[in-house]
């Protein structure tokens, strides 16, 4: 791994700030360079996630209060495509990144996971030979510290575009849930996860029909709340039967327990707004609002709160006689508007945004005025106008017990997982076998290499498959519903053999049981 030390005069062009003392920063002009992510760190500097060198490496770039790049790191090796999608803060003070590579000849979803002085601790790669398209889009760590991470187009049969990961904090796959569409809908995609004590807020949009019409339908707001183990509390395809379209683009949950996310709004004559819609805690469909009405279209990135009583949408952008205009929109819980304010524009829009400690907000967006693509980030106060600068000294990476070097590396991701179908494909990797059958004297119990829960109690079933587990329950019973024999299984026993030369002749009913949910059986005749 060859070491590339950026000089300061290196730095310079990457950083590149022409606007006085107005909070607006311009990273990888001339390089490339695009951003999907953005936020803050524990030292008031700022995290912000992208690709440079036209998607050949992933971006990370640390930069102090002002904006000023302190130091950046490219993942990759340039010769195949790697994008940062979201960053995010982990409770030892570093990192962990998801998004998409190609480094296996087709889309995968990889997690990186850096140490405080970003540095590669571990990186997974999520492999599927016969799928193409899979995404990392978003990961979160848990309370308990593991990690979850939202990913797009897994699970090919049943059809599913939405899935969730759940790693432990050593990067080792605890289980994967699939949530597969009924014949009515298709094309989910995922935006935003959510994490609460209870479980996970997913946020995609979906396409679904009108009342009384069939598939493909038009795009709506698509929201699933499951529990800490991905299994779906309750599902809302919002608008589904009041011709409400549109698509949700991030989601924040109040104090109260609902849910309010940002968007955009559409209309069957073509034309849309930025807005949001409300979800209540249980699932139940609230209200929604257009920000602004007269335009011919926008939408919204991201949404806040501020004191809990105001919404503050940070990159937001509508269009008006063929003009776009990116803008910060400040309103009421309802949506009326208290205060807009337009910002630095960009070709294309703000990917993401994030409200600083002292409810300020940090935006990061996307330009290609000149040609190729660079990074622009703005900062504004609980005002919506540009932040002021600071000129007092803070201390940063404190964590790291050393100056963090500009470098590239190679992730060089050596947990490839590549049997993320193989329990759908190959259903055998999920059962209980018990053999001989029949048996005399003795029998081998062999276990599952997974273990299946499924879900069926809600419109669209959802299945959890568990990779680790610490231990499972082994039941056996007679032919007249009497357990005999109760054993826990650790992981690692494979293969158990059991004594059944004392049991009398007859038919034996063989049940694992995880979660108090049975995950195999088998029946076997003792002779």
């Amino acid at each position: 791994m060859k070491k590339i030390i950026f000089l300061i005069a290196s730095i310079y062009y990457l950083n590149i700030s022409a606007y006085g003392q107005e909070w607006i920063r311009i990273y990888g002009q001339g390089l490339n360079a695009t951003v999907w992510d953005v936020k803050e760190d524990y030292d008031r500097g700022f995290d912000i996630a992208g690709m440079v060198n036209n998607y050949t490496y992933a971006w990370l770039i640390k930069t102090d209060i002002n904006g000023n790049m302190l130091w950046n790191q490219r993942f990759g090796t340039g010769d195949y495509m790697i994008v940062a999608e979201n960053v995010e803060k982990t409770n030892d003070g570093g990192y962990i990144l998801c998004g998409t590579t190609v480094k296996y000849g087709s889309y995968d979803a990889y997690l990186l996971k850096l140490n405080a002085c970003a540095e590669v601790e571990w990186c997974n790669v999520l492999e599927t030979p016969d799928n193409p398209d899979d995404m990392g889009i978003k990961v979160k760590q848990t309370p308990e510290g593991d990690y979850v991470m939202l990913c797009g187009y897994f699970v090919t049969e049943p059809f599913s575009n939405i899935s969730l990961f759940k790693f432990n904090s050593s990067g080792n796959l605890i289980w994967h849930q699939f949530y597969p569409m009924d014949n009515m809908d298709y094309n989910d995609e995922p935006y935003d996860l959510l994490t609460d004590d209870d479980g996970y807020m997913i946020v995609t949009d979906r396409y679904f029909p009108d009342p009384g019409t069939t598939s493909p339908g038009i795009l709506r707001h698509h929201f699933i709340k499951t529990d800490t183990a991905g299994i779906q509390n309750w599902e809302l395809v919002y608008g589904a039967n009041d011709y409400y379209y549109g698509a949700p683009w991030a989601v924040k949950k109040s104090s109260s327990g609902n849910y309010y996310a940002a968007g955009n709004h559409f209309y069957s004559n073509g034309n849309g707004s930025p807005a949001f819609v409300k979800v209540l805690h249980n699932g139940t469909q609230s209200y929604n609002k257009d920000i602004l009405s007269d335009v011919t279209w926008g939408g919204l990135s991201s949404i806040d709160f501020l004191q809990d009583s105001l919404l503050v949408m940070v990159g937001g952008w509508y269009s008006d006689l063929n003009t776009k205009h990116d803008a910060f929109f400040k309103t009421d819980t309802l949506g009326n508007l208290r205060t807009l304010k337009e910002i630095e524009w960009t070709t294309n829009s703000y990917e993401a945004a994030y409200k600083t400690i002292d409810d300020k907000f940090i935006a990061v967006g996307n330009d290609a005025t000149n040609a190729t693509w660079k990074i622009v980030a703005v900062k504004v106060n609980s005002n919506l106008d540009y932040d002021s600068l600071y000129t007092q000294p803070f201390i940063y990476d404190s964590l790291c017990p050393h100056a963090i070097v500009s470098d590239t590396v190679d992730p060089d991701c050596e947990n490839v997982y590549v049997d993320i179908e193989e329990p759908f494909a190959k259903p055998e990797t999920t059962k209980l076998k018990v053999f001989p059958n029949p048996a005399s004297d003795k029998v081998t119990v062999e276990m599952p290499k997974y273990l299946v829960l499924s879900n069926t109690t809600s419109k669209i079933p959802s299945t959890t498959v568990y990779h680790q587990w610490k231990s499972v329950m082994l039941e056996v019973y007679d032919i007249a519903g009497n357990r005999l024999m109760e054993k826990e299984i650790n992981k690692a026993e494979t293969l158990v053999e059991l004594d059944v030369s004392g049991w009398g002749k007859g038919m034996y009913a063989f049940r694992l049981v995880y979660q108090k949910q049975e995950v195999g059986n088998a029946k076997v005749v003792v002779q």
